[in-house]
């Protein structure tokens, strides 16, 4: 008898520790053998069983587990929902992609995020306003995992959303709103960014400049008059801006901050003109 045919045994054993020990190695084994047998203990008992044969499942990827998959994103308990979740990660496999919208409004936070994470990874279309409408819920783990998986996506519906997830009360789903903006490029969102340098956060003050940077040259005329804003660290994350874009436009309102008040601005400044300098020699 092979390992695998032991560990298909194993399956059926009386203990439940042994059951669900033997779908974790089956599911490291990735033999197509096991599929079917793995199948039938997602009727398991025990959930711990169900879930990690869910797992299992999603490992080897055959495509024979995606009907039963789906029907234990309807188990009664949730660590069985979040194995089917996390299988369908592995998985990739488009059927699943409305059964995983249904699974934004599960009961359970940690099934919730697995699915955000799930759809954001798959890409799927039909998964944007799904993920629009789970910015707003109230997790922000699920929040930031949305804006996150929208702003991969590239989708401009989003936009809006995103802009008002810059203001959330919490700092991760702010700098993932951020950086989703800057990777969709929507000159929409090139104000409400200037206004995100004011984070009190420093990690979401960079994720907003970098984001600005990344908007190209639509963003060039609002972060020159940005580099005469009040609030200094508006200066400074529009001079950091500019410098990404790299757009000679710039050069006389930067090199006027040159000798700006804080050294911090002094030296976005100076680094914006060196690398606009650098971006025209290649030119």
């Amino acid at each position: 008898m092979s390992d695998v045919e032991r560990m298909i045994e194993a399956l059926k054993h009386r203990n439940g520790e042994v059951r669900w020990k033997a779908a974790v190695v089956l599911g490291d084994m990735r033999d197509e053998r096991a599929v079917e047998p793995l199948i039938r203990a997602l009727k398991d008992k025990e959930w711990r069983a169900r879930s990690l044969a869910a797992r299992a499942l999603g490992k080897i990827g055959d495509e024979r587990a995606v009907k039963p998959l789906i029907r234990a994103l309807k188990d009664k308990d949730w660590h069985v929902r979040l194995g089917a979740v996390f299988a369908f990660n592995d998985m990739r496999d488009e059927r699943a992609v409305e059964p995983l919208i249904e699974a934004l409004k599960d009961k359970e936070t940690e099934v919730r995020r697995g699915a955000t994470g799930t759809l954001a990874e798959m890409g799927d279309e039909r998964a944007v306003e799904p993920l629009i409408g789970a910015l707003s819920d109230e997790d922000d783990g699920v929040r930031w995992r949305a804006a996150e998986g929208l702003g991969n996506m590239g989708n401009t519906r989003a936009v809006e959303s995103l802009i008002r997830a810059l203001k959330d009360e919490d700092l991760v789903v702010r700098r993932k709103a951020a950086g989703a903006l800057g990777n969709i490029g929507d000159a929409r969102a090139t104000e409400p960014l200037i206004q995100a340098l004011k984070d009190e956060v420093s990690k979401n003050r960079d994720g907003a400049a970098q984001a600005l940077g990344n908007l190209g040259e639509t963003a060039v005329g609002p972060l020159v008059l940005a580099l005469k804003d009040e609030n200094p660290y508006i200066r400074w994350g529009a001079a950091v801006a500019l410098g990404e874009i790299g757009d000679e436009r710039a050069i006389e309102s930067l090199t006027v901050l040159k000798d700006d008040y804080y050294v911090y601005v002094q030296k976005a400044a100076k680094e914006a003109l060196e690398k606009i300098e650098a971006k025209k020699g290649r030119g």
